[in-house]
């Protein structure tokens, strides 16, 4: 009970001395009044109306990847400039799904609500440095306010009143990507010409993009590592180090053919997988070599490498049984023929190597060049476009030199380099919209993505906006690489790789194209071929054949929706209506959809992207040009 009475008798205000109940429920600001100055440090007026209610930046875009989000902030500050807050940015782009072009009507459309409800004076500059009144309303705050401006005229300086057109961060009226692409600034044809004809005409080289072809082991790769190695384009040093290399794996004839096979894989496994590339100069040309694998199984990669050539150079095995292995059904010397005239090669240098594994016979020579050149003609190729020439890639014999062999006195024509020499460059296609179809990427050391492949169309320079297809992403060209060294600008014909920024890497594979804004290349899911089939064909092309389509740097899956009609391969007539199947060596015309949008267009419009070869498994089935573009994307 004792307890009991000390807690009744207990004095509890005693305990709560320390606590001042009337500060609870009050501010500071009630006794202490903000200084005016500190009110206008912090306080600013601002429309609720577009402001958003929570911010949380990570919460927002957790969804999103920050080079995403980057490359829109980026795109939508080109477009509008510096009048919105990275804050509102955010917030638009939260509302329209993260579509940059949306964001911008979005916020545009905000400016101007806030316009119309804001009835204020308008200042406006004349040709003199005179401040002219405008009243949009009439009423006691308008005169107010005019009152006002009169006031700040004679304490503001001039300099601080006057705003100039250039410089106005609102625009006039709504921005949306076709008026982007409207206020792209780019060199006319004539610029261009001029620009074109200083840089790589006037007194200067031409460059020749040359694909080395042929069946695997016919030494296509020993040949052009003999040929830059005689040229002095590979030091000694180097070339010791390749030779001691090949001693150790037993691989001594390898020497010369590891200088564009670099890679462990090709060294070990002996063969060319990646088209190998490397520049080189002779007395006429700047020579782009484009070393194309020959094994069965990196014909895509051989047809990438042809995409990108302007003449070629057919390697040849003289030993005997090789040619005939390569040659004969199986073997990959036709097919290759058959690609190259396919893709639009028509100058070709037939190269008989390893003239030293059968004596220099210059009977083996002749009944090789005899069954050539009847197979070129029934493709196609005329003769005064095909050079033959015999040598040894190996020895060095008839590389850049006549050979001083005895029993090679038979022949005195053309030395390798002589021929290649004597190609004739193709027209570069400047003045025609740029185009250029991926054939590699890679990230750089530092920052941005590198697309490589060769431009066929157009003209590009540093800091040019370009669009890739058929992903629909801006880009920016941040830096020109062309041979390991930087440049301001790059023409048609040039094999280049491009930095580009504001855009990620993750979309963008192989076969996708750059192309120019202004005018980008049609997108096709359905369209109209004439197609012509091969004697390598397996199973005969019906309705709903399932089949692989090769154009410039694509491959893509296909089918063969239609066969509309059986033509006469020779007179270009109809034979059949609507035939049940395609055999060997047919032409026809037929309907052909993908599910995907591809990159094409009409032969009559471009050669490059109108053409294409029909692949299926390993084999080479057929090719075909593009008629009619029946359904878009």
């Amino acid at each position: 009970m004792s307890r009991h009475r000390n807690i009744r008798t207990r004095t509890f205000s005693e305990e709560y001395d320390d606590y001042d109940y009337d500060q609870y429920g009050r501010s500071v600001e009630e006794d202490l009044c903000i200084s005016p100055g500190t009110a206008n440090m912090y306080l600013y007026e601002n429309n609720m109306n577009t402001f958003p209610e929570s911010l949380d930046q990570p919460s927002e875009t957790d969804d999103l990847t920050s080079t995403k989000l980057n490359s829109c902030i980026q795109f939508i500050r080109d477009a509008i400039g510096d009048s919105k807050s990275e804050e509102e940015i955010l917030f638009a782009l939260k509302q329209t799904k993260c579509d940059p072009e949306s964001a911008i009507d979005f916020l545009l459309s905000n400016q101007r609500e806030k316009k119309e409800k804001q009835q204020k004076s308008e200042i406006i500059v004349t040709d003199s440095p005179k401040l002219i009144k405008k009243q949009t309303t009439v009423n006691s705050e308008s005169n107010k306010k005019a009152e006002n401006v009169e006031t700040a005229k004679r304490i503001v300086p001039t300099k601080m009143m006057l705003q100039t057109p250039e410089k106005s961060s609102v625009p006039p009226s709504p921005i949306s990507a076709k008026i982007i692409r409207q206020n792209i600034k780019q060199k006319s044809i004539e610029e261009i010409g001029k620009i074109y004809h200083t840089k790589r005409i006037d007194g200067k080289k031409m460059l020749l993009n040359l694909v080395i072809a042929g069946h695997v082991d016919a030494g296509k790769s020993t040949i052009m590592g003999h040929l830059l190695a005689l040229l002095g384009n590979v030091s000694k040093k180097h070339m010791h180090k390749n030779e001691t290399e090949a001693k150790k794996l037993g691989k001594a004839s390898f020497m010369y053919a590891w200088v564009l096979d670099e890679t462990d894989e090709e060294r070990n496994r002996g063969i060319t997988i990646d088209v190998g590339h490397h520049c080189f100069e002779t007395s006429k040309r700047i020579v782009n070599i484009l070393d194309a694998p020959g094994h069965r199984d990196f014909i895509p990669n051989m047809i990438m490498g042809t995409t990108k050539a302007d003449v070629a150079m057919l390697v040849i095995d003289a030993t005997n049984g090789e040619f005939e292995s390569g040659f004969e059904a199986g073997g990959q010397t036709q097919e290759h023929i058959l690609l190259l005239r396919s893709f639009g090669i028509t100058q070709v240098a037939i190269v008989i190597n390893k003239m030293d594994n059968v004596d220099f016979d210059q009977t083996r020579y002749k009944q090789i060049v005899d069954k050539i050149r009847k197979f070129l003609k029934q493709v196609g190729f005329k003769d005064q476009s095909v050079e033959y020439i015999p040598c040894s890639g190996m020895t060095g014999d008839n590389l850049i030199e006549l050979s001083k062999n005895p029993n090679f006195n038979w022949y005195n024509g053309p030395t390798v380099i002589d021929i290649i020499d004597n190609f004739t460059c193709s027209p570069r296609l400047v003045d025609k919209p740029f185009r250029m179809s991926i054939s590699d990427l890679f990230k750089g050391q530092t920052s941005g993505i590198y697309l490589s492949g060769k431009i066929d169309y157009g003209y590009v320079e540093a800091n040019q906006k370009l669009l890739i297809l058929p992903n629909n992403e801006y880009c920016t060209v941040k830096n020109i690489t062309i041979d390991n060294e930087n440049q301001l600008e790059a023409f048609a014909g040039d094999v280049v790789s491009l930095n580009i920024t504001q855009v990620d890497g993750l979309e963008i594979s192989i076969g996708n194209l750059l192309c120019d804004i202004l005018s980008p290349c049609t997108m096709a899911t359905k369209f109209e071929a004439r197609i012509v089939t091969f004697g390598t064909i397996g199973m005969p092309l019906i309705n709903g054949s399932s089949v692989i389509i090769y154009s410039v740097c694509l491959n893509e899956v296909v089918t063969l929706t239609k066969l509309c009609a059986q033509l006469d391969k020779n007179k270009n007539e109809v034979i059949k209506r609507n035939p049940r199947l395609l055999g060997k060596n047919q032409a026809a015309i037929v309907e052909i959809t993908s599910q995907k949008p591809i990159c094409i267009e009409t032969f009559d419009n471009s050669k490059e992207y109108g053409r294409f070869v029909i692949r299926s498994e390993h084999f080479t089935m057929g090719t075909g040009i593009v008629t009619k573009i029946l359904k878009t994307n």
